[in-house]
């Protein structure tokens, strides 16, 4: 493969020249002294992270740098996620760099203030002021063992005051954090029990902004639906692929964290930020094709037609 430098031609040579064969091999043939590449599998990879929070009550906040022996170098720090939540970014606008060799990582978990208000109508969704969860972690595998296009971080709840991370799941690097013996667990998780001290009072950061979730409720002629409910559920895990049936779910969609009704023209909506969701639509008077989306914000073209019972 050759990586060619096109700017320096002249239009005219390729005058009424559609994208042909023809074309192409004339094009490569007026691009002598291009530079050589010799594989494509040598040009730069850049890599993204996602950071997604699986709990099904608490919010969490990561902060990420390629490994620094210094510890002199900021971390990019990531807003506060609600449950169900995910950060995607792209490392090299994060970190500065396309796809670091390994990684330097702090998870924080905070709790709800108003626990007892479901979360989609907590006015704020206020957080306590220091964390219940706070943990770090040097020098993880990441790019040097091989480009990730996402490389994955997970966190879930397992007990109250802990934390499990789960990183670049299925992966080989999952495969070396397993080979190394990073974690000492089945499952290969980063475990995070209680608050290092040195994070005892660190504040939680401002929540992500939110995204819109919307569509309409239509009959087959297009009209509009008024009056059905539709409620909105977040992923969690409680378990890394347990395969024991007895105490499943594992993960799935939890109990609601919002509701609202279609209004005159069969339209609803909510905002969350960006992450998996489920919609479920509910009326006595119509059935639903389908009565069950999983959605990802942003997302305003959510449609489901109704038939009268």
């Amino acid at each position: 493969m050759r990586r060619c430098r096109f700017g320096q031609f002249r239009t005219g040579a390729l005058s009424g020249c559609s994208l042909s064969a023809v074309c192409m091999a004339a094009l490569l043939a007026l691009a002598g002294g291009c530079d050589a590449v010799d594989n494509i599998a040598n040009l730069p990879i850049e890599t993204s992270f996602a950071f997604t929070n699986f709990s099904k009550t608490t919010y969490a906040a990561l902060r990420i740098r390629a490994h620094d022996e210094t510890d002199s170098e900021p971390y990019y720090r990531t807003e506060l996620l609600a449950p169900g939540a995910t950060k995607r970014q792209r490392f090299v606008d994060a970190l500065g760099e396309g796809c670091p060799d390994t990684l330097d990582l702090q998870v924080f978990i905070y709790e709800r203030v108003n626990s007892d208000v479901p979360i989609g109508l907590d006015d704020g969704e206020v957080v306590g002021a220091t964390p219940t969860v706070a943990g770090e972690i040097l020098d993880v595998p990441a790019c040097g063992v091989q480009p990730l296009e996402t490389y994955t971080i997970v966190s879930w709840d397992t007990e109250s005051g802990q934390s499990r991370v789960k990183l670049a799941q299925d992966t080989p690097v999952d495969a070396a954090i397993r080979a190394i013996n990073l974690f000492e667990n089945a499952d290969a998780t980063w475990d995070v029990d209680g608050v290092d001290p040195k994070f005892a009072n660190d504040a939680p950061p401002e929540h992500a902004a939110f995204e819109p979730i919307a569509g309409q409720v239509l009959l087959a002629d297009g009209t509009g639906v008024e009056g059905v409910g539709v409620m909105l559920r977040t992923r969690f895990r409680v378990r890394l692929n347990d395969n024991d049936p007895s105490n499943d779910p594992d993960a799935d969609f939890g109990d609601p964290i919002t509701f609202t009704f279609t209004d005159a023209d069969g339209a609803f909506s909510f905002e969350r930020p960006p992450g998996g969701y489920r919609l479920e639509f509910f009326s006595d008077d119509v059935a639903f094709r389908p009565a069950i989306i999983d959605v990802e914000p942003p997302i305003n073209s959510v449609l489901v037609v109704a038939e009268p019972i």
